[in-house]
């Protein structure tokens, strides 16, 4: 039977195999070794979690006030500091060199070395205060983002994929984390120095300034240029990336049926394709760097030439100090390097730019299933299910999957959906679950639409088990307590026995605590089919949805899993999508679906007797010729 272990031949996968790997006695007594971690990120998560379409850098830097005050007031401290060397160093040669007294150079330099000490402390403390206070931010935008993707609709999940999705997650995140942990002190304290030496070159000499202002409109139209291209590489490299990252996403999900069909060699080539649309936006934003940054540091030179010349004569005519031109010297390589530090800032502001505004655009996605601005709560359900007119298309197509769907379910009915693939079935499904909302009509359970619902507290009183159940990571135990993580053993226990499924869990190596891979990958169909059943029962749901899955198992395996379903259905009301008639037979009633509309509705005999739609069905199913009766 397929219920049988699987072995790690199956093929676990790249994750699997990674997850698998025991790290090194060295690397683990590394770890062991490092002090506990003590910080705590202490923000607001009700906050961070809560939906908001509007939000940009300030909603993004919200409750994070006070630390960023200290953090900018120890750049300030740095960025002053900075300034009052020149001013110390002119002062030790005119008071001290000049004048042959060493009184005065001790001063300037012990003065120097104090406000280098000062510059320091304060770097130091800017670094680490920008930092948590980054790593704060980031994380409540993580939660913010997690969020929201689990609010969309599986509609924003059909349209879009995986790797795209986790580009907003990891690359779009760290390219925020780069800049505001590092760009953004660099960029304060480059500000701070550039206007803060603009006021010193004029209050030291005005007509030196002059000489050194020269430079700045080639300097702006360069900053204007750069700045404006920049912009269109970065938004088209974040782009590419996203193409990438869901390239290499969908191979590795389909790698199986890549190597099947023996694509490996075309995927290679698309995937070198979209790799090297990337690099060439990527090599475009470099090229501008390239070209930009000596071209400022041009412009310093050129200025610091001018100013020599211009300067020496002033000092030959003694109506400049030596020690003024020397500190002006330093002031205007103090004066283009902020500004070769706000372009590389620019840089990552550019992506990080990009990556902020890609992430609104996620936030900013509507869910199809808002929730009611006054909820109801569902402490319980009878289960009477009703159909309104019931109208549905997906997104944007114009193709009605369901038109005027007219159904009543009693409680504790088990009703069966038949129809041909894209009849309906499992539309109508995930109306139930209020996976979507109709487009128009209402779907409402005991008498109440599902808008009006609390959409947690409503779906705390379902069961649901796909066609292909997912499993995530962890042991037997967790899988089946996945809906209730607070069960205990016996609960757990006492939920398979009740579907069938302790003897499997019995044969495995472990029980209860046998590790299952991402997926269930190292369990056989069966194996996930019964742990998905026991998932359910342990939520003792009150409406149970089935896709039934047994179309892809093995007699044998098929026989074990329908008793186990039967077990599950009891007396609740009970949704099946049937895609084999065998099921649809043991169903209560029979609900036939034809192109979105209900063709036929009865028992399984009933609608045999008719030998309408159903019964062709039935009579194709069961290879017979002549006219079936119950």
């Amino acid at each position: 039977a397929d219920v049988a272990p699987r072995t790690a031949a199956a093929g676990p996968g790249i994750a699997a195999a990674m997850a698998g790997t025991p790290g090194t006695p060295e690397l683990l007594a590394q770890v062991a070794a490092l002090p506990p971690a003590t910080d705590t990120p202490d923000i607001d998560e009700d906050r961070a979690v809560r939906p908001e379409r509007a939000y940009g850098l300030r909603r993004l830097l919200h409750g994070f006030g006070g630390p960023l005050a200290v953090a900018l007031a120890l750049v300030a401290v740095d960025a002053i500091a900075g300034l009052l060397l020149p001013v110390l160093i002119r002062q030790g040669i005119d008071e001290g060199v000049r004048l042959g007294a060493l009184v005065g150079v001790w001063t300037a330099a012990a003065l120097a070395l104090i406000v280098v000490l000062v510059q320091w402390a304060a770097q130091i403390g800017g670094n680490r205060m920008t930092g948590r206070t980054g790593e704060r931010v980031l994380y409540s935008l993580r939660l913010k983002i997690f969020a929201q993707l689990q609010r969309l609709g599986l509609d924003y999940y059909e349209r879009e994929l995986t790797g795209k999705i986790m580009t907003r997650m990891t690359t779009d995140v760290d390219a925020l984390s780069t800049f505001l942990q590092t760009g953004l002190v660099t960029a304060l304290v480059s500000m701070l120095t550039f206007f803060g030496i603009l006021v010193a070159l004029l209050a030291i000499d005005i007509q030196l300034a002059l000489v050194v202002f020269a430079t700045l409109p080639p300097l702006i139209i360069g900053t204007y240029f750069f700045r404006k291209q920049s912009v269109k590489a970065y938004e088209l490299a974040r782009e590419r990336i996203s193409t990438v990252n869901g390239d290499l996403q969908e191979s590795v999900a389909g790698l199986r049926i890549v190597q099947a069909f023996r694509r490996e060699r075309r995927g290679q080539e698309r995937f070198a394709a979209r790799s090297d649309a990337y690099r060439q936006a990527r090599i475009r934003g470099q090229f501008l760097i390239s070209v930009y940054f000596p071209f400022v540091q041009l412009l310093s030179s050129v200025a610091a030439a001018l100013v020599l010349i211009v300067g020496a004569d002033r000092v030959g005519s003694h109506t400049l100090t030596a020690g003024a031109l020397v500190a002006y010297l330093l002031y205007i390589d103090l004066f283009f390097a902020p500004v070769q530090q706000l372009s590389q800032v620019f840089d990552g502001y550019q992506q990080a730019s990009v990556s902020l505004g890609r992430i609104q655009e996620l936030l900013r996605e509507p869910t199809t299933t808002p929730a009611a601005e006054r909820p109801r709560e569902v402490p319980a359900l009878r289960g009477d299910i009703a159909f309104d007119d019931v109208h549905f298309h997906y997104g944007e197509s114009n193709e009605p999957a369901l038109a005027g769907i007219d159904l009543a379910i009693p409680a504790g009915q088990t009703v069966a959906f038949v129809g041909e693939t894209g009849a309906g079935k499992s539309t109508l499904v995930k109306l139930v679950a209020r996976f979507y909302d109709p487009s128009s009509g209402a779907v409402r359970i005991d008498g109440t639409d599902l808008r009006e619902l609390d959409l947690t507290g409503y779906r705390h009183r379902l069961g649901v088990v796909p066609q292909e159940p997912y499993l995530f990571a962890g042991t037997v135990r967790d899988a089946i307590a996945y809906g209730r993580p607070d069960a205990t053993d016996a609960e757990v226990e006492a939920a398979a026995r009740a579907v069938g499924a302790h003897a499997m869990i019995a044969t495995l190596d472990g029980g209860y605590l046998h590790e299952v891979a991402e997926r269930g990958r190292n369990l056989s169909a069966g194996q996930r089919q019964l742990l998905a059943l026991a998932r359910a029962e342990l939520v003792d749901p009150d409406v149970l949805l089935l896709d039934e899955a047994t179309a892809a198992l093995d007699l044998a395996t098929e026989a074990v899993v329908n008793q186990a379903t039967d077990r599950l259905v009891g007396r609740r009301t009970t949704l099946v999508v049937a895609h084999r008639l065998t099921t649809a037979a043991r169903a209560d009633r029979v609900v036939v679906l034809d192109h979105g509309r209900i063709a036929e509705d009865g028992s399984h005999a009933q609608l045999l007797a008719r030998g309408g739609r159903y019964a062709e069905l039935w009579r194709t199913f069961t290879g017979e010729e002549e006219e079936l009766v119950a």
